[in-house]
């Protein structure tokens, strides 16, 4: 595969329209074939990017020429995609969340272990200089003991983002943490590590739907380090996240506050690391490498699995009002979670 492009269906237009912006920008792998149910923006896409099209998953699955299925439609859905793709003998790539269940999850990555293919998931954070930084130095023991990392979201969604599949429990897996908080999530768990227990608080006070709007969380990890989660769609007109990592000998902030980035470092203290050499910038690269067998994928299934759990370890810790240990059996929120009521 080192001496030929990889060819990518990418399939869900809505978030896979910049997917397939990037796919090809990226060398060595190429567009090969998109996929939508909306046969306009279909078209619109299949003309901007110069590649084929199809409105039918049948048709992804028995192209030969198809190595990678790139699945970016809603949450609920992608494991069932995710696993008809690798019975097909496709390399699968979702992005995040990787399921709304830990069943279903499990499920996939077991299929996929099967049939022998790659399976990774997009958290495009994980490909950003600052966390790549941040991660080095604190395997390298910059931060020395780490003591808190935190974790914090506030991007505004109007009722009109809820039209449809968003907010639902069966189809986005919950709410402001699942849908768009999962990004920083998933670096609070690759930061602190293995997680001992979870405390966690939600609730909808914004908008009519039927997951939380509102989601907290108090994270115990196995190190003796402390975790904090934050993340609301309730914040008016705005599109604020940060994250901060505080460790006996060093600390680091950095985030967005509506499109522009800082970061903080101690004035006193030596340099984070730079990023380290060859290290993949985005997903098609980073999955080229792997098929290449240049390096494992930064975020694999089991890998990808940790963020859902740690968000359904929220969700049940809130549902119950008790602490919640990791990992955890089984946790399926029901079909409408016993949130406070509405503060309209």
């Amino acid at each position: 595969m080192a001496d030929k492009p990889v060819r990518f269906a990418i399939v869900g237009l809505g978030m896979g329209r910049p997917r397939a912006k990037l796919c090809k920008e990226t060398p060595g792998a190429e567009l090969a074939l998109l996929c939508d149910l909306d046969e306009a923006r279909l078209a619109k896409n299949c003309e901007e990017f110069e590649a084929e099209g199809t409105r039918s998953y049948a048709d992804v699955l028995n192209r030969d020429d198809i190595d990678v299925v790139m699945v970016m439609t809603p949450s609920g859905m992608h494991a069932e995609m995710g696993i008809q793709a690798a019975r097909a003998g496709k390399h699968v790539v979702c992005t995040k969340p990787l399921d709304v269940s830990l069943t279903a999850i499990d499920k996939l990555i077991d299929e996929c272990d099967k049939a022998g293919v790659l399976l990774a998931v997009d958290f495009q954070e994980r490909y950003t200089d600052m966390p790549t930084r941040v991660k080095t130095g604190l395997d390298q023991g910059l931060f020395g003991q780490l003591i808190l990392v935190e974790a914090r979201l506030k991007w505004y969604r109007s009722d009109e983002y809820f039209v449809g599949w968003h907010g639902t429990w069966a189809q986005d897996g919950g709410g402001s943490l699942m849908n768009q908080t999962v990004h920083l999530i998933d670096q609070l768990q690759w930061y602190g590590g293995d997680i001992e227990k979870v405390v966690g608080r939600m609730g909808v006070y914004a908008h009519d739907i039927e997951t939380e709007d509102l989601g907290l969380g108090l994270v115990d990890f196995k190190n003796g380090a402390k975790g904090v989660i934050i993340g609301t769609t309730t914040w008016p007109e705005s599109r604020t996240y940060d994250v901060e990592i505080h460790g006996t000998k060093f600390g680091a902030a950095w985030g967005s506050v509506n499109g522009e980035y800082s970061c903080s470092l101690p004035k006193d203290a030596a340099d984070l690391p730079p990023r380290p050499e060859g290290a993949p910038k985005n997903i098609f690269e980073d999955v080229l490498g792997a098929l290449r067998g240049e390096r494992k994928v930064l975020v694999d299934g089991r890998e990808g699995r940790k963020s859902v759990e740690l968000i359904l370890a929220v969700y049940q810790s809130a549902m119950t009002n008790e602490p919640v240990e990791l990992p955890l059996k089984s946790f399926t929120p029901p079909t409408t979670a016993p949130l406070p009521a509405s503060g309209k």
